[in-house]
């Protein structure tokens, strides 16, 4: 019993003595067991899905760029992009097709004013993506921002975006800027008693078509007017499922008595949507005795018109 007396005293004094320490001891094994208790019972983390770049894997299509194809653009698109940060213009200049340099850039100085714009005299870097592949076309995406190490600022973050178009010619890949794709004569003609209308250049880019048409005038007392703005459907591209208005209101597209006109008419038509362009359709055609064009079409005009029609130029 004194043994057990004497245990006590000894426990009493050292509780006595460090009661403060074996609190803390005690209060810091409890917060550590709640706390792996805790996490023990948190849902497992989730891990964010695995993101792969396939810069030659087409965005609509889903479809892979040729292999024997993929060096080739990689290296072309890499040396005009280096050409231009070192302000090389002749040499990127070099690089793109001469379809491409007559329909937008005849001349040197007006490719340089592009490259300017988009470049803005500073290291660029940049990053491709394969977007769309029709008929051995193959159309990317490329953005173009700052090199934030080559120029020392860290001053905004937007880039320059555009649709370059490659393709293959005699066995080289070929490069297209400005979303051009390509541009023919058609040389597709229709007439009637009163005139005769000619396309006779048509330009594709990416997301439009536009056409050079030729209206003469056959008669030499009547105007002809296909579009001033005052009637609804006045010129569309027919694109079998469906025809489309001309993206501008063509304000004064009239032939007087005995001339001819060159029009250009612009449709918004992308490239990859499958659908393929039959023909152009003037939809509200007026051959008239008088026209004045500050007044456009009136009633009057439409009362005493000599006829009122519509006509397609078919372009297949």
């Amino acid at each position: 019993m004194k043994y057990f007396a004497n245990l006590r005293v000894k426990a009493i004094r050292n509780w006595n003595k460090n009661s403060k320490k074996i609190l803390i001891t005690i209060l810091v094994i409890i917060i550590i067991i709640t706390i792996n208790q805790i996490l023990k019972n948190m849902p497992k983390k989730i891990e964010p899905p695995q993101i792969t770049y396939t810069p030659h894997i087409s965005v609509v299509q889903e479809e892979e760029v040729p292999k024997k194809y993929q060096e080739p653009i990689a290296n072309i698109l890499e040396r005009y992009v280096t050409f231009c940060n070192n302000q090389e213009y002749e040499k990127a200049y070099n690089l793109i097709t001469d379809e491409c340099k007559k329909a937008y850039y005849p001349t040197l100085e007006q490719f340089t004013g592009y490259v300017n714009y988009v470049f803005q005299g500073k290291k660029k870097s940049y990053d491709i993506q394969s977007y769309s592949i029709v008929d051995n076309v193959y159309v990317y995406r490329i953005r173009i921002f700052d090199n934030f190490m080559a120029n020392g600022t860290t001053d905004g973050f937007g880039y320059y975006e555009e649709k370059f178009i490659l393709k293959e010619e005699n066995g080289n890949i070929k490069l297209s800027i400005g979303e051009f794709i390509s541009q023919d004569n058609p040389q597709v003609a229709v007439e009637d008693e009163y005139m005769k209308v000619r396309i006779t250049e048509r330009t594709v880019d990416y997301e439009s078509e536009t056409y050079t048409i030729v209206v003469e005038n056959k008669t030499d007392d009547k105007y002809i007017v296909i579009a001033d703005g005052s009637q609804t459907n006045e010129v569309k591209i027919d694109l079998g499922s469906r025809q489309d208005l001309a993206d501008d209101v063509l304000e004064y597209f009239v032939v007087a008595p005995g001339k001819f006109r060159v029009q250009k008419v612009k449709f918004t038509k992308f490239y990859d949507s499958g659908n393929t362009t039959k023909g152009i359709v003037f939809g509200a055609v007026r051959i008239l005795e008088k026209y004045d064009s500050k007044l456009k079409t009136t009633q009057e005009n439409l009362d005493n018109a000599v006829k009122l029609y519509s006509m397609e130029i078919p372009i297949e």
